[in-house]
């Protein structure tokens, strides 16, 4: 009877032990607000007032303890801002609605997924190595506990929080090789804000962080190279690697 006792005593240690085991998988959905600080000198006076001054999007982040996929949700990509006088409007455009970003953690590889001007394109190569500094500042988001961890770049200053409570390396974008679950980063004092919204812990399908595979294979500065040069010609102006523009109309 004793055994009997023991036995199901350590039985039951072991099923709340497990049961105490955080889930490494999951499906974190993320706002990313950006400001936006367009040349309204190149804007009509009458309509420089109702130029947006931020721009709004969500995110998913399908993550498990290999890899990541942070990819854009479907939402629309534009916004339609009323203008002056007999149905006269703007149009406020952002390119790069299909965007996604997958992190290898074993075989440390990444690979972008860009898409600009309907056409895709591919970015391979190695994650960058950040070298975060962890400040011991804490705090809650979403529930769970949080600690703060930072980098200075040539062009960031870059602000994180990531949960211990999640032990996986992953984040949004390239905001990632942290000992926890990155839930928010704060990029140059609020010119750009990633902050979760939901989190759901629970076993991923593998295809939604399978890597991306359609596009032209190019490097970063070839990218870059033809976004700048695209919107040069078009008139549009470059923020974060998406070109924007405004157009007027009746």
């Amino acid at each position: 009877m004793k055994k009997i006792i023991l036995t199901s005593l350590a039985l039951g240690l072991g099923l709340f032990v497990l049961a105490q085991q955080p889930l490494k998988s999951g499906k974190v959905t993320y706002q990313e607000t950006m400001k936006l600080n367009f040349n309204r000198e190149r804007i009509p006076a009458e309509m420089r007032d109702r130029i947006p001054t931020e721009r709004k999007t969500k995110k998913i982040l399908y993550f498990n303890e290999e890899a990541s996929s942070y990819q854009a949700s479907k939402e629309r990509a534009d916004a339609n801002i009323p203008g002056a006088g007999r149905g006269m409007r703007m149009r406020f455009m952002m390119s790069s609605p299909d965007d996604q970003v997958y992190l290898n953690f074993n075989d440390n590889i990444k690979i972008e997924q860009k898409e600009f001007m309907t056409r895709i394109f591919l970015i391979e190569g190695e994650p960058t190595k950040d070298k975060w500094k962890l400040t011991g500042k804490q705090k809650m988001i979403l529930d769970y506990p949080c600690m703060q961890a930072s980098q200075i770049t040539e062009k960031d200053t870059i602000i994180a929080w990531f949960t211990p409570r999640i032990p996986v390396s992953a984040g949004p974008a390239n905001y990632v090789n942290l000992p926890g679950l990155v839930l928010e980063v704060d990029i140059n004092n609020g010119k750009r804000v990633i902050s979760a919204q939901i989190i759901d812990l629970k076993p991923i399908d593998d295809e939604l962080i399978s890597k991306p595979k359609k596009g032209k294979k190019v490097s970063r500065e070839k990218f870059r190279k033809i976004v700048e040069e695209k919107a040069k010609e078009m008139g549009g102006e470059t923020h974060g690697g998406r070109m924007f523009m405004m157009r007027g109309g009746h």
